[in-house]
């Protein structure tokens, strides 16, 4: 199973009881699949199953007179689900979709915002999460991605407004540490990956949910924030020679023992 299969790594997040906690519902996009999340949810997007960067992606919603169908910064409007679902399987040309859960983010000046932590391996081969940065989306489009005109911005600053001062260290906390539990987690299917950018987007009720989980995550978004403090280290950690994960190392001295 390839690194880079959304739908894949979806399944094995799944494994995880904790983790699955965390994972908004995911289907292979289809007319039947899309009506049913769209039965459940006010709105779904539909993403590309291989593909980075926010390109691609697609944003269904319900309303009053039928259903919006969303892309980039274009939205347009179709009395039945069937017409709607039609003009995006025209534009996808062939390529493998999925429907998920449209999280309802939270927004810093109306504008949908989410955050990227990103977990690596420290200099003692342990996972250590080294950074995380808002992404805050442009004016009138649906995604946050750094390369499609998401901005970066502090995370302090992008949670202010729904997390109090006093509760926001503890609250960041908590969302590193389900950033290194989920990469962990992967990390038993796919050693060969050193580092993580996970994705997780904020619901208003301050619920995280996990996006998705980059295995090659681009590092220039953390040169972008005028504190370069963590782009020092994950460039630091980056450089480093591979320290064996304390797994391996157990199990070569295991072998010379025999």
């Amino acid at each position: 199973m390839h690194g880079n299969n959304k739908m894949g790594k979806y399944r094995l997040m799944l494994k995880d009881r904790a983790t699955a906690r965390h994972l908004p519902p995911t289907a292979i996009a289809s007319l039947k699949a899309v009506r049913r999340m769209l039965g459940r949810y006010a709105a779904v997007d539909i993403k590309p199953s291989h593909g980075t960067g926010g390109y691609g992606i697609f944003k269904m919603s319900r309303f009053k007179g039928g259903y919006q169908l969303r892309y980039g910064t274009r939205s347009r409007s179709y009395p039945k689900l069937e017409q709607a679902y039609a003009a995006f399987n025209k534009a996808r040309s062939n390529r493998i979709y999925l429907v998920q859960m449209g999280i309802p983010l939270l927004r810093y000046k109306r504008r949908p915002f989410d955050l990227r932590i990103m977990v690596q391996r420290n200099p003692k081969g342990a996972w250590e999460a080294t950074g995380i940065v808002g992404r805050l989306a442009m004016a009138n489009k649906i995604v946050t991605n750094y390369h499609n005109g998401g901005k970066p911005m502090p995370a302090d600053v992008l949670l202010s407004s729904a997390v109090p001062a006093a509760k926001r260290q503890g609250y960041k906390g908590r969302l590193q540490g389900l950033a290194l539990r989920v990469s962990r987690h992967l990390n038993g299917y796919f050693p060969q990956f050193r580092a993580y950018g996970v994705d997780i987007g904020i619901d208003r009720s301050l619920k995280p949910w996990i996006i998705e989980v980059n295995s090659r995550p681009d590092r220039s978004i953390f040169n972008a924030l005028s504190d370069k403090r963590m782009y020092r280290k994950i460039m630091a950690y980056s450089r480093r020679p591979k320290a064996r994960a304390p797994l391996a190392r157990n199990a070569a001295r295991n072998r010379r023992k025999r």
